[in-house]
């Protein structure tokens, strides 16, 4: 069987491989053979039936079967048995030519295939990353406090005709619009929104103040950078027509100790409490959101500071489970009709490319400073999932029952190693939010 394989460039490699039309042929008709000894046909014994018709009836499914076969082994004697190359991911069938009802047909192929790229880490001392940081005041926590008595507040549908006040909730029908007013999305219907909430666009409250059930508002909504963002996005207006459907009143509770202990079941019993706990949470929330963020920026610097070729077998493979992730979240998991593949591949293939880049930096830096998990880190992980009254005992057992999980905590274990590494590369910045609009304004000043 002849092969040749020819190098493309620093990172891809293409195997071109040929099989004789005689050695093809009489794999085939090996195999159709073997399929022959499992047919039953009425009118034949078993294992009888001729091989023309045997050929008839599978001769197109295992030709290309044997095909691929062919091509599969062709690659582990060409590529994988000889260890002069060292591949990385899947190859890729980029061509091939065989004609499965000519009985005279050579097989050709063309297999590409990456190896692994050679680079050394970047320096990143130096390199400012930031860390928002955010101090909670009193007000925050009443806030967060308030949020719950709502959330506990019974509803009662108000009389026909009742208009809205900041003391009520409207339950709405939402759609996002064009400019022209022409629907671009499906309808939430039924949205509560609760018009004495504090973090409410004053643009939607102002549109709903004074509206009855069954009018009809429409609402632009400028963008707004959320608390924890810290890059500006291009400026853009999202457009809903909003249909009121109840007007409700809210019967909120009272914030007692009486109150707090039902409703946190026990686990607090006075005002006090839940205060401090509400902040514990708030702060917990804003660390890991906070951490997050300075992670994808850490990793966004760290692959811009190398510049080495992506093998586009990888590339090429991270594309494909960008289409398979997108079909997922179809509605029938298949894509709409007419969808442009070429033109979403090449829309995606610098992401895709930055995707490999990623890992294969992530890998070569968990090599160099011999990062691992080790048995005391899962025990640590089976101990605060199970929390202070957990069974940790039955938490491990959970885990070790499905490898699955277990390694999908091993890789999260793995990647928080990952990333204090990469903490101690990079000069970590904290900042308020306040410190990054001045920023912004002196730099429009400049």
């Amino acid at each position: 069987m002849p092969t040749d394989v020819r190098k493309l460039n620093e990172v891809d490699y293409a195997l071109d491989i040929t099989v004789p039309a005689e050695e093809i042929q009489a794999q085939i008709t090996d195999a159709l053979k073997k399929e022959r000894g499992q047919i039953s046909l009425k009118g034949f014994r078993p294992g009888k039936v001729p091989m023309g018709v045997v050929r008839k009836m599978v001769g197109k499914q295992v030709a290309v079967q044997v095909a691929e076969q062919a091509i599969g082994e062709a690659y582990r004697t060409a590529v994988v048995e000889p260890e002069e190359y060292e591949p990385i991911g899947n190859p890729r069938l980029v061509d091939m030519t065989f004609d499965v009802d000519d009985p005279q047909a050579e097989l050709k192929a063309e297999v590409r295939f990456g190896v692994k790229p050679e680079f050394e880490l970047a320096e990143m001392t130096g390199v400012p990353v930031t860390k928002l940081v955010r101090t909670f005041t009193e007000e925050d926590i009443d806030a967060d406090l308030q949020r719950r008595l709502d959330m506990a507040a019974e509803l009662m549908d108000e009389d026909e005709g009742t208009a809205l006040t900041e003391d009520h909730v409207a339950i709405v029908d939402i759609q996002p619009v064009s400019e022209e007013g022409e629907p671009t999305g499906p309808v939430q219907r039924e949205a509560q929104i609760v018009l004495a909430n504090p973090d409410l666009r004053e643009e939607l409250k102002s549109a709903l103040l004074g509206q009855a059930a069954g009018d009809e508002v429409r609402v632009e909504l400028p963008h707004e950078h959320a608390a924890d963002e810290e890059t500006d996005h291009d400026d853009h207006v999202d457009r809903y027509r909003v249909t009121v459907q109840k007007v409700q009143r809210r019967e909120v509770p009272e914030m007692t100790d009486e109150w707090v202990k039902e409703h946190t079941n026990g686990k607090t019993d006075t005002v006090e409490g839940l205060r401090a706990e509400a902040r514990e949470e708030m702060e917990r929330s804003w660390e890991r959101r906070s951490r997050q963020s300075m992670e994808s920026k850490m990793v966004e610097s760290f692959v811009e500071a190398h510049s080495f070729p992506v093998p586009e077998a990888l590339t090429e493979a991270a594309l494909d489970a960008m289409l398979d992730e997108l079909r997922e979240r179809q509605p029938d998991k298949a894509l709409p009709a007419g969808f442009d593949m070429e033109g979403y591949r090449e829309q995606n293939r610098a992401q895709a490319e930055n995707q490999v880049r990623w890992l294969l930096v992530k890998d070569k830096l968990v090599e160099e400073e011999n990062l691992e998990v080790t048995n005391d880190d899962f025990e640590e992980e089976f101990a605060r999932i199970a929390g202070d009254d957990g069974d940790v005992e039955m938490m491990r057992q959970f885990f070790t029952q499905n490898g699955q999980m277990l390694q999908q905590m091993g890789d999260h274990l793995l990647n928080q190693r990952v990333f204090d590494s990469l903490s101690k590369r990079f000069d970590i910045q904290e900042k308020t939010r306040e410190d990054l609009e001045k920023e912004r304004e002196e730099a429009k000043s400049e």
